[in-house]
């Protein structure tokens, strides 16, 4: 294990110590596997991070796993797995919370390994634009059975088994067709693409555009948020600003560690800002304390990009849903009952799922649970933060339908934050793009996609992922060609 067979896991968070830091642990790993001095060792664990896009790789080792975003601590682990130069590398979702072009980093690392060290990878995945330009044969498993084996290039080309349509039908990419619902199948039972399912009486609507006149609901003005890093300071957000109307959903996008997430949480007020206005509703929320905030707090919620760590794994679904209303005093036990009821309803949970704990879920299921609890307070303010990132396809077109049914029928606000460039094309009326902590690029949908006047933009762009293997195989072969 290790030198021979090692392995990249999905959640980057359950592989690392949380008291041990990034450089200690990265050492260790080589150490076992190698005979090097401890020197030799912390040079190797530098030229690791380096390789797999970890930035000031010096400092970030005497860094802790919680002071890395979530696409950050995949790198660690992608490095620790590489340590003892494996024969053979089981990667388990490994560029799921990474943005796409670290990813493609990521793959081009695989690839080269597989080249210079005749590595064989198992790479599994629900992400089919990374199988498409990585895989030299596919294997597409349901309910615990191979149901289709091929090439790649025959399975992407002329898929047999209804499954796999579905799959590849599911897909959402920067061609996706914004005034359409994403076509959804039955996962379970293998039938093909069939109507979108909805929660209300009507399809799934184009992506919100606020009236002209729509006020403003959330305005940020010059926010800074700072952490220590080491002896020195990391500016995580630098002077950011922006407006969201009421009735529009935003999307945020950026590479991770780029400050999307912390923007959210400064949002909230779950994260202090150093500096800056934020006002929701004309109110200004920056420093108001804990109680000042708990009002504001029922009209603005979260989404989490991990639905597991999100829910308190005793709880059952009904209780998950209704501890809000508990929380804010919202009606009697029984009218709090019956809200909970119709919201899971609207999500899709029936009945039988409402004594369930999270782990008896799915993670599609999870992230509805996530969902309805979010909604369940009627709120004019939701942020998704990676909501539908950790979803394969099937579920996300379905989350995706949801999230637009329920913002037609409550009349919400979204902050979308996303490293997924085609998602968020298709939820987004109007984009902003990050960068080490500063919004690079601010446009609508619509000019952002089709005439990005940043460098940086056009990266993120030409690094989307496609469902077809001759498209992303040209690219790489691209990317070979250029400098470093």
């Amino acid at each position: 294990r290790g030198s021979r067979i090692a392995m990249v896991y999905q959640d980057p968070m359950s592989s690392l110590n949380p008291v041990h830091t990034i450089g200690r642990q990265i050492i260790e790993a080589i150490t076992i596997h190698r005979k090097v001095n401890r020197r030799e060792a912390r040079d190797r664990a530098i030229g690791l991070l380096t390789e797999v896009g970890v930035d000031r790789p010096v400092e970030r080792l005497e860094a802790y796993p919680h002071q890395f975003s979530g696409g950050m601590r995949q790198r660690v682990v992608i490095a620790m797995a590489l340590a003892g130069n494996p024969a053979v590398l089981v990667a388990d979702e490994p560029t799921t919370a990474l943005d796409v072009t670290i990813q493609a980093r990521i793959i081009d690392l695989l690839d080269r390994i597989v080249a210079e060290h005749n590595t064989a990878v198992l790479l599994i995945t629900h992400d089919l634009g990374v199988a498409a330009g990585f895989c030299d044969e596919i294997h597409v498993m349901q309910n615990g059975l191979i149901v289709e084996s091929g090439s790649t290039d025959s399975l992407y080309a002329e898929p047999r088994h209804p499954y796999t349509k579905g799959l590849l039908g599911s897909v959402v990419d920067l061609n996706t067709d914004v005034t359409k619902p994403i076509p959804t199948f039955d996962a379970e039972n293998g039938s093909g693409p069939q109507a979108p399912i909805t929660t209300g009486p009507r399809p799934a609507a184009v992506p919100r555009e606020p009236a002209p006149d729509a006020p403003a609901l959330i305005t940020v003005e010059s926010l800074v948020k700072s952490f220590p890093l080491g002896r020195d300071t990391l500016r995580a957000v630098d002077g950011v600003s922006f407006t969201i109307r009421r009735g529009q959903t935003f999307g945020l996008v950026g590479e991770s560690g780029s400050g999307k997430s912390t923007v959210s949480r400064c949002l909230l007020g779950l994260t202090p800002a150093d500096s800056g206005a934020i006002r929701f509703d004309s109110v200004d929320v920056a420093g108001m304390s804990r109680s000042e905030l708990r009002p504001i707090r029922r009209r603005m919620q979260m989404v989490f990009q991990d639905p597991f760590a999100a829910l308190n794994r005793r709880h059952t679904v009904r209780q998950l849903v209704t501890a809000p209303l508990d929380a804010h005093h919202v009606g009697t036990p029984r009218e709090r009952r019956e809200r909970a009821t119709e919201v899971l309803s609207l999500v899709g949970l029936g009945p039988e799922l409402h004594d369930r704990l999270p782990r008896e879920l799915s993670g599609g299921q999870c992230q509805r649970v996530a969902i309805a609890r979010a909604v369940v307070l009627r709120p004019e303010f939701l942020i998704l933060d990676e909501a539908v990132s950790a979803l394969d396809v099937s579920l996300q077109a379905q989350v995706l339908n949801l999230l637009r049914d329920l913002q037609e029928q409550f009349d919400l606000t979204y902050l979308f934050v996303s490293h997924d460039l085609g998602v968020v094309r298709y939820m987004c009326s109007e984009i902003a793009v990050m960068q080490r902590g500063r919004i690079v690029e601010q446009a609508s949908r619509e000019r952002l996609f089709a005439e990005p006047r940043e460098a940086y933009t056009r990266a993120l762009l030409a690094a989307v992922p496609t469902a077809n293997p001759a498209v992303e195989r040209a690219r790489r072969s691209e990317r070979e060609e250029l400098p470093a």
